[in-house]
């Protein structure tokens, strides 16, 4: 089965935003610590709990005893939203079309 441009249009972009995101992680101009609710501002309450349970992010501990709370990795939660824009552009079978052959 043929991937669509669309499909291939959208894994670019995807690509590009979390390359940029990493990028500017590790410059040190984006934090790349995420408190739980900046996760769930930025991505949705919705998301966040459904990509911890299919084991895409962790939630980190705070290391602040004052603050309870957990952490995610910005580079994680952009991994799962790229992921998640991969299984919504293109089917199961082309997925495994590109990894069996890129």
């Amino acid at each position: 089965m043929e991937i669509t441009e669309l499909g291939i249009e959208t894994i670019v972009a995807s690509s590009i935003r979390l390359g940029t995101i990493q990028t500017l992680s590790q410059l040190g101009m984006l934090p790349e610590m995420v408190t739980k609710k900046q996760a769930e501002i930025l991505y949705s309450k919705r998301l966040i709990t459904e990509w911890r349970s299919k084991g895409w992010i962790t939630g980190y501990p705070s290391k602040n005893e004052q603050r309870a709370g957990i952490y995610f990795k910005r580079s994680e939660l952009e991994t799962a939203s790229l992921m998640l824009d991969m299984n919504n552009s293109l089917k199961p079978n082309q997925i495994k079309q590109l990894i069996n052959h890129g």
